[in-house]
């Protein structure tokens, strides 16, 4: 299966379309006794699993970012309960909405200029 940009961005819109979907249920479950919220996958680990096109991996002189269990994000996100056992931060659920948002607006942005660019390949016959 070969990837074209078109086809990364309809997966792009797919994936970020599930995304929202999974932070509209954190936020429908803000008020629920001992909810956990989910996490989207990132879209990097879909895409190495579902494309020929793999994404450059870094170098051994690469900065780390710090991820895993000891990461500030992590340790703040689990200390974050309230005290009815919630754990859906508010904040960062809208701050994550909004990222998926302005990803699903480049993604369709993307989409109309390689569409645009195949109408100008092909001429006035579309």
């Amino acid at each position: 299966m070969t990837n074209t940009l078109l086809d990364l961005s309809v997966q792009k819109l797919g994936y970020l379309n599930a995304a929202q979907r999974m932070l509209s249920q954190n936020l429908a479950n803000l008020d629920t006794p001992g909810y956990t919220p989910s996490q989207p996958v990132p879209f990097s680990a879909t895409i190495n699993n579902l494309s020929t096109l793999k994404l450059a991996t870094p170098n051994k002189g690469d900065l780390q970012a710090l991820n895993g269990p000891h990461s500030p994000a992590t340790l703040a996100r689990v200390a974050a309960r309230a005290p009815d056992g919630n754990a859906v931060p508010l904040d960062q659920q809208l701050a994550a909405m909004a990222h998926v948002q302005l990803n699903q607006e480049y993604a369709v942005n993307l989409y109309k200029s390689y569409l645009g660019m195949f109408r100008s390949a092909l001429g006035a016959t579309l």
